[in-house]
């Protein structure tokens, strides 16, 4: 719910502002960083482009993800018992970002395009309990300061027809990140800091 009214927001915003606004969609994103704290990170959410010139625009998003914080006892250096299935716990996170976009125009149909920008992260991680290697249990908690998120993107555009635009793009997220993780049965704590995710998102776009 959050999520849908952040989106929302940004809808009313973009449409106050019509002489600036170009193009509106929604998008899918898959990034992977080095399992820790996660492997994969989808996500989806909304964005478009304020054109400030056919070569130059400022782009924004509100995405969402909800991603596995794997194996989070490891973390606190406790083992689980081998005979479970990996205890993992879903981090979500509500994401707003803009960047800075330059764009290559050419004849035909494809464009390409790179950008830099910055992005804040609001993530909740809820707790994890399982059974220990040799007996006993685990009860992690997690808590989660805001990300910074600084990313670079590159990709191509693809019209379809007049107003319909398919974007691909490859991506590179920097997380900066503060995650504290407590073990309450041991006392046993962890952390997790900065992390890379590289992937990419498809985005489909509508110009006004």
């Amino acid at each position: 719910m959050r999520t849908i009214c952040l989106a929302g927001a940004v809808v009313l915003a973009f449409l106050q502002l019509p002489a600036f606004a170009h193009d509106f969609g929604v998008r899918g994103i898959i990034t992977g960083a080095d399992g820790e704290p996660a492997n994969d990170i989808p996500g989806y959410g909304a964005f478009g482009h304020w054109r400030m010139s056919d070569r130059w625009s400022v782009g924004f998003a509100v995405d969402r993800t909800d991603y596995d914080f794997e194996r989070p006892a490891e973390v606190v250096g406790l083992r689980q018992n081998p005979n479970v299935e990996d205890i993992d716990a879903i981090a979500e996170a509500t994401i707003l970002s803009a960047w800075l976009e330059r764009t290559y125009p050419r004849p035909g149909r494809l464009e390409w395009f790179w950008g830099a920008g910055l992005g804040y992260a609001s993530l909740d991680v809820p707790d994890a309990t399982g059974p220990l290697e040799g007996g006993g249990t685990f009860d992690v908690s997690t808590e989660v300061d805001s990300e910074v998120i600084a990313s670079l993107l590159g990709g191509l555009h693809l019209r379809l027809g007049e107003r319909w635009i398919i974007e691909l793009a490859l991506r590179a997220d920097q997380h900066f990140a503060d995650w504290q993780v407590t073990d309450r049965v041991s006392g046993n704590r962890g952390a997790v800091g900065d992390y890379r995710a590289l992937g990419g998102h498809f985005g489909l776009l509508f110009r006004f």
